[in-house]
């Protein structure tokens, strides 16, 4: 059973999809909503942080405030359904990992539907895994992390890398990963009444206007369909209550398949983006703190 403090978010949260259903919501009120309320999230003690952009896109750097002599790096791509989300959103869980790792995180705001579909998201994540390259981290002092749409553009960014003949970074890590935006896990359905973050419709919706002109099982879309050979060791967290549970555990097999190193992740009872409320609920300052782990053990 999930904590007291998970039982009465996940409470709140069904009475507010209840009250205030989000079926054909303005897409800018909903994300307008979220950044107002993620203003509350305030960075923890002794990180500091730069905003700034890189060609076009805001872009923002969190640091410790006593710097590592060791150069290391963690590119962080925020969820949202592609859709929604920002560097606003997540700064305040990215620079707890900053803290415990003492790692300098780059987060960028990339393009999002309904103006920019697919690759666009995918072409950012290069933009800002170039931007390190270009302030003198090598391939394998930098870790890229995402959760949710963002984990599924770690996926990505590493096949394009791929396609590119480039050096893929030290490790990568999918928190909850949107995967297979044909959404053919059995837990999309099992799981929909049970994960009130995730609204299967709604997210239907935004896969066929991020994938644009192409096909929802072209990899770059759903990299749960494309090749995971030759990737670096891989963290993934999920829960079993998830209507995307079903992706990380395939993505699980996909990589044990071609012999990758992979740290999987589980837990019980608890909601997708839960990783997002570690100020408050156990599980996910514990989720958080296995991510610092596995990034500190990856830069031994």
């Amino acid at each position: 059973m999930s904590s007291f403090q998970h039982r009465i978010l996940k409470m709140g949260l069904n009475l507010s999809s209840t009250l205030f259903p989000t079926k054909d919501i303005n897409l800018t009120l909903l994300r307008e909503t979220t950044e107002f309320i993620s203003l509350v999230a305030l960075l923890p003690w002794g990180v500091k942080s730069n905003k700034f952009k890189i060609g076009t896109m805001e872009a923002e750097i969190i640091k410790p405030v006593y710097a590592s002599e060791k150069k290391k790096a963690l590119l962080y791509l925020h969820g949202g359904g592609f859709a929604i989300g920002s560097n606003q959103t997540h700064r305040h869980m990215v620079g707890k990992i900053v803290k415990d790792t003492s790692t300098e995180a780059l987060l960028i705001n990339y393009r999002k539907i309904p103006n920019h579909a697919c690759p666009a998201p995918i072409e950012d994540a290069y933009a800002g895994y170039q931007f390190l390259l270009k302030e003198g981290y090598q391939a394998n002092q930098i870790v890229v992390a995402g959760d949710s749409a963002g984990g599924g553009l770690v996926c990505t960014l590493f096949f394009m890398l791929k396609d590119k003949g480039e050096k893929l970074p030290k490790a990568g890590i999918c928190l909850s990963p949107w995967l297979d935006l044909m959404h053919t896990g059995e837990t999309v359905e099992d799981n929909k009444y049970t994960d009130p973050f995730v609204k299967i419709d709604e997210m239907k919706r935004w896969a066929e206007v991020y994938a644009g002109s192409k096909p929802l099982d072209d990899p770059y879309v759903s990299p749960l369909y494309g090749d995971f050979s030759d990737f670096p060791p891989m963290l993934i967290q999920t829960s079993k209550n998830e209507v995307l549970h079903d992706d990380s555990v395939r993505l699980k097999k996909a990589l044990e398949d071609q012999k990758i190193d992979v740290t999987y992740q589980e837990w019980e009872d608890l909601i997708h983006w839960w990783q997002l409320f570690w100020r408050f609920i156990p599980e996910s300052d514990e989720a958080l703190t296995k991510v610092s782990v596995y990034i500190n053990q990856q830069f031994k």
